[in-house]
């Protein structure tokens, strides 16, 4: 009898236990689901029903909708990473949002998450090669020049906080008969999380042109008068000699955060300090007492140009479908040089696709 009772108390356990798991709970992360259907729609809800040809699913701002199957793309369970908005609305998983417009920021790109991106001065495309490195090519529209990117991603225990560094290594390809190259090496440290962050960077470039600068010796010259009444210098040897390379330390502010469901504001920036090495030489007239021409002293005016430039870029990013993103900047550029200062407008837009 007792052994009748015991087995009677299991079994209304079991039934009771399995009665519980074929509820779904509404309110429950794990049983929320993503889906997108061919459309690009995107919706979050509770699969209440599938009878293989279409599926009754609950979704928190349109309640219970029904949605053919023949329509469904892709059925994913809801991340941790996943986002829904005050009205409800889901806000798509942003695979590039490890980018700003030009510069990038120390979260990694996730598997899955490879992206394209088409500038109006051309392609380029970034992988996930491991959890927290990914790698990537830039390039223009006639491939020259061309950049190799690598970035190393190090997150913290801190979820809000994540450093990481990078480093741009390009030619100038066939352009300048690959006779141009440079690199640029960083560090950075974001704040915040996937959608909205700020990044703090300071690296290193430096870029070899390839061109030459051409100067006379040092030394004092005799002239020589010709028959028109001018002058000539007979005796004054020319020289050429490549430039040196150009070296600029970078420092850069960039962020990004949503301004609607499908929106974000990005603001991104770059500001050089560039020196540059090059040989020169100053001419310096010598007369007699009569005002006539007798030589010529050439002098040594080699040195660095240095000049400084500030790139700002705000704009706004618009994703509308899932794995795909439109973004346009309203770009400045200003050069400080000996006293001067040049601004000009360089605005530009980007297309991103999910790879």
């Amino acid at each position: 009898m007792k052994a009748k009772l015991i087995f009677s108390f299991v079994a209304a356990l079991v039934i009771s236990f399995a009665a519980c798991a074929q509820e779904p709970a509404a309110n429950g992360l794990a049983e929320r689901v993503v889906v997108t259907t061919h459309d690009g729609i995107v919706r979050v809800g509770v699969i209440v029903s599938d009878d293989g040809r279409e599926i009754l699913l609950e979704t928190e701002n349109l309640g219970k909708i029904y949605i053919p199957k023949s329509d469904v793309k892709t059925i994913r369970p809801f991340a941790e990473s996943d986002r829904i908005a005050l009205t409800g609305e889901y806000q798509s998983n942003d695979p590039f949002s490890t980018r700003y417009y030009f510069t990038t920021n120390a979260l990694p790109i996730r598997k899955g998450e490879d992206y394209g991106m088409l500038n109006l001065y051309g392609p380029e495309v970034h992988f996930s090669l491991a959890d927290n490195f990914s790698a990537g090519i830039m390039s223009t529209w006639i491939a020259s020049p061309f950049v190799g990117v690598f970035k190393l991603s190090i997150p913290t225990r801190n979820e809000k906080v994540s450093f990481g560094v990078g480093t741009l290594l390009g030619s100038s390809g066939y352009l300048n008969s690959f006779k141009g190259a440079g690199g640029l090496h960083w560090g950075m440290v974001t704040f915040g999380d996937r959608r909205s962050n700020i990044t703090f960077s300071a690296g290193y470039l430096y870029i070899k042109l390839g061109g030459e600068s051409y100067y006379s010796e040092p030394g004092v010259y005799p002239v020589t008068a010709d028959e028109s009444g001018g002058y000539y210098y007979p005796n004054i040897p020319y020289r050429s000699e490549k430039n040196g390379m150009a070296k600029a330390p970078s420092f850069s502010i960039a962020g990004v955060t949503p301004v609607g469901s499908k929106s974000s504001f990005i603001f991104d920036s770059m500001f050089f300090v560039a020196s540059q090495y090059r040989k020169n030489s100053g001419w310096h007239e010598n007369y007699d007492s009569n005002g006539m021409l007798t030589s010529v002293r050439i002098s040594d005016e080699s040195g660095y140009e240095r000049f400084s430039a500030l790139v700002l870029m705000p704009g706004v990013r618009f994703q509308h479908r899932e794995g795909r993103a439109f973004q346009i900047a309203l770009a400045g550029v200003t050069v400080f040089q000996d006293g001067d200062v040049y601004s000009f407008p360089l605005p530009n837009c980007s297309w991103f696709f999910k790879i």
